[in-house]
């Protein structure tokens, strides 16, 4: 009987591939296998003195089917994240991290018009705005519905998303969890997201345009001095609008982005007014090496803003982008940190090198704040009173130099050897912003190392 089921699937296998070939689809079924060793001594924050070094080995696993035809196509991502250790070796599955990382249908109405339903990756031009954290083992995806008008030099994507907790008969209130105290824990995601992406080419130059309106959950709780008075749970939004414009002026390929964010945020009592600039220029000095020089400015909001005008917020989020492609790769500024903070000024310079199946890249970062870092006097103050800045110290605004080296070997098509080594060279005035006091203890250097492989088999393409 199982030898009678067994020839019976492979049977519809090979009927299923020859329909493929006889009708013109194309079935492609792929996989990712990608453990990392990483050393911690100061990644993310300043190390405290008597701290000892992090180390640990994630893996992220994925197995990945595609189908596709002139009508529609069809993509799943199927994925397990784990540190390797925390699950028993006689596992029962009760902590197995395997989920679904994509799974999305797109069907088109012709060969410009399409609409693409799911969970899935969205990446937009740098990833700055809009990216796939695609180092991080998890990477995000989004539930949405994406609309896609693509020609030959011209595409506009629209995008709707929605996110609810569960199914529900009245309401959509959207909240993880409720504390004893009657206080609520909201989600990290969006409650709900419109985007307008636009991107044309003109010769070598390139221009795109982003709109993306964002709504969190928020709660009004109830006044305990009116009687009847409930919870009231209102959806928060603020607006990000800008561009991006990359020309090729001869040899050098430029980079322009400016962004502006504006709304609300918290309990719709804090204006936001928020801005974004980056320039970088890029030169191949020969057919294996390359230079880019360049600049990121984000602004941010001081301890003098935030008491003199509480209800004006001036930190620039880059919310939902690839932000360890940005800032340094010991990711001390806006991967899980830093938000509503001074904000960041990033000078660098990225020098990439090729030699047969060996690639190297270094990157200098220069860290400053974009707004004045305060430090309070060792006096006797009022918090509650406005701010007096005669109670403060003005702190210098640099907060130090992070130097990022990695090499990687392509092995074979599918295969790759990475490592890498990041050292930062903080100041007193990082060490403050990452909530360190005087009379604290700790180190202004910190230093990560990573070596990872990577593993990307072709199971199966039909064409």
């Amino acid at each position: 009987m199982k030898v009678m089921r067994l020839k019976s699937l492979l049977l519809t296998l090979v009927f299923a591939v020859l329909a493929t070939w006889a009708i013109g689809q194309t079935i492609k079924v792929d996989g990712e296998i990608r453990p990392r060793a990483e050393l911690r001594q100061g990644y993310k924050t300043l190390p405290p003195t008597d701290a000892n070094a992090a180390f640990a080995v994630s893996q992220r696993t994925r197995f990945n089917a595609f189908y596709g035809s002139n009508v529609f196509k069809a993509y799943v991502s199927m994925q397990d994240v784990r540190v390797w250790g925390d699950v028993n070796q006689l596992d029962k599955g009760d902590y197995n991290r395997f989920g679904i990382h994509q799974a999305w249908g797109e069907y088109f109405f012709n060969e410009n018009i399409s609409l693409k339903l799911g969970r899935q990756e969205l990446v937009y031009d740098d990833s700055r705005m809009l990216g796939n954290v695609g180092w991080a083992q998890q990477a995000r995806a989004h539930d949405i519905a994406l609309f896609k008008l693509e020609a030959k030099k011209v595409k506009l994507h629209v995008g709707y998303a929605f996110n609810q907790k569960q199914e529900s008969l009245f309401g959509t209130d959207y909240y993880a969890s409720q504390n004893a105290d009657g206080t609520y824990n909201f989600n990290s995601n969006y409650k709900t997201m419109q985007f307008v992406w636009f991107n044309t080419k003109f010769g070598k130059s390139g221009l795109s345009i982003l709109f993306l309106n964002n709504g969190v959950e928020s709660v009004k709780y109830a006044d305990p001095d009116v009687s009847g008075s409930k919870d009231e749970f209102k959806t928060i939004f603020s607006q990000t609008i800008g561009a991006r414009f990359t020309p090729t002026l001869g040899p050098v390929k430029l980079a322009a982005a400016a962004y502006y964010q504006m709304g609300n945020i918290g309990n719709e009592d804090t204006d936001l007014s928020a801005m974004y600039f980056a320039l970088a220029g890029t030169i191949k000095s020969s057919e294996s090496s390359k230079v880019t020089l360049g600049f990121e400015y984000l602004s941010g909001t001081s301890l003098k803003d935030k008491t003199e005008d509480a209800k004006k917020m001036k930190s620039f989020a880059p919310l939902y982008g690839t932000n360890h492609k940005f800032n340094g790769h010991m990711d001390y500024f806006y991967v899980g940190s830093h938000a509503n903070n001074v904000g960041l000024i990033d000078i660098y310079g990225t020098f990439n090198f090729k030699v047969k199946k060996w690639s190297f890249f270094l990157t200098p970062h220069y860290f400053m704040a974009a707004a004045d870092v305060y430090k309070a006097k060792p006096v006797e103050t009022d918090t509650k009173s406005d701010f007096n800045e005669s109670n403060y110290e003005n702190m210098s605004k640099g907060l130090g130099l992070e130097i990022d080296f990695g090499v990687t070997y392509a092995a074979d098509k599918g295969m790759l050897f990475k490592a890498g080594i990041s050292e930062m060279f903080g100041t007193e005035t990082l060490g403050h912003i990452k909530g360190y006091s005087t009379t604290d203890a700790y180190s202004k250097n910190g230093t990560w190392a990573y070596v990872m492989v990577v593993f990307k088999p072709n199971f199966y393409t039909s064409k």
